[in-house]
C-alpha cells in the first residue's frame, strides 16, 4: 500500500469567516462525489468508506463518531470535536455507540418511494488495509478531519484500483464539502433522524440524478438543513 499520512496529504477549505473549527461541538458534514456521481453504491468504495470511517479515531483520539451514512452519490455524517482538557470522554462514548453502521446504499431507478436501499457489505472480503497512523492530531479542526477522510478513502481505493482493476476511476470526491455547527439538543436529534433515515428517502433525494429536472441542486448546507427539518 502506498505510504500515506492522512494529517499531511489534503487540502484545507476554506470555511465560515472568523469561526474557529476547531472548537468542540457536533458538526454536521455532507460529502459529495464529483457531479454527483453515483460511485458509492460500488460494495468496495463503499466497504473502504465504513473501515476509514470507522478508524479516524486512531489519528484524532478526541474526536468521536456519531451518525453516519452512505448513499450512492454522497456521505452524511456527524462528528463530535472535544478538547483534550475538557473531560468529555462521556459524550464521546455515547456517540460512538451511535455511529452509524448504515450501509451503503444501491441504486434501484424503479424503487418505490421509502424502499430500503442497502448493499450487502458483509459479502465483500476485504482486500485493503487501513494503514497504522505514525502521527495523531489530539487538537484537530474540522477541516483536518474531514480532509483525512476523503484523502485517506481515495488513498486506499487508488491502491485497491491498481491491484485489482485498473479500468476503474478512482477520483470521485467533490473537492470541498457542506458542513454546519450543531446548535442545539433539538438540532441534534432532527439531524440524526434525518441522516438515519436518508437511505429511505432516496427516491425523494436532493442528491439522487432522477431529480434533477425537478429539483435544483444543494448549494449550502442550508439545502439539507431544511430538508431535515431544521431551521438555518
Amino acid at each position: 500500500m502506498t505510504q500515506y499520512d492522512p494529517l499531511r496529504h489534503h487540502r484545507r477549505s476554506i470555511r465560515l469567516k472568523g469561526y474557529d473549527y476547531a472548537s468542540a461541538g457536533a458538526y454536521f458534514v455532507t460529502v459529495c462525489t464529483q457531479r454527483r456521481m453515483c460511485v458509492l453504491d460500488d460494495p468496495v468504495v463503499a466497504g473502504i468508506i465504513l473501515d476509514v470511517w470507522e478508524a479516524l479515531p486512531r489519528w484524532f483520539p478526541t474526536i468521536a463518531l456519531d451518525e453516519f451514512v452512505v448513499m450512492p452519490n454522497h456521505v452524511h455524517l456527524m462528528v463530535w470535536l472535544q478538547s483534550p482538557d475538557s473531560g468529555a470522554a462521556g459524550v464521546g462514548a455515547r456517540a460512538r455507540a451511535r455511529a452509524g453502521a448504515s450501509p451503503a446504499p444501491t441504486v434501484n431507478d424503479d424503487a418505490d418511494v421509502g424502499a430500503t436501499l442497502a448493499v450487502a457489505l458483509e459479502t465483500v472480503a476485504p482486500e485493503w488495509a487501513i494503514p497504522e497512523p505514525e502521527t495523531v492530531n489530539a487538537r484537530p479542526a474540522l477541516g483536518d478531519v474531514i480532509g483525512a477522510f476523503k484523502s485517506l478513502v481515495f488513498t486506499m481505493y487508488l491502491d485497491w484500483v491498481q491491484a485489482h482493476d485498473p479500468s476503474r476511476r478512482a477520483k470521485f470526491w467533490q473537492r470541498n464539502y457542506y458542513e454546519h455547527i450543531v446548535r442545539n439538543e433539538r438540532e441534534l436529534r432532527a439531524i440524526r433522524q434525518y441522516i438515519a433515515n436518508n437511505p429511505l428517502k432516496w427516491a425523494l433525494d436532493m442528491d439522487n440524478p432522477a431529480n434533477f429536472p425537478k429539483r435544483p441542486l444543494p448549494e449550502t448546507v442550508d439545502d439539507y438543513l431544511r430538508d431535515a427539518g431544521v431551521d438555518p
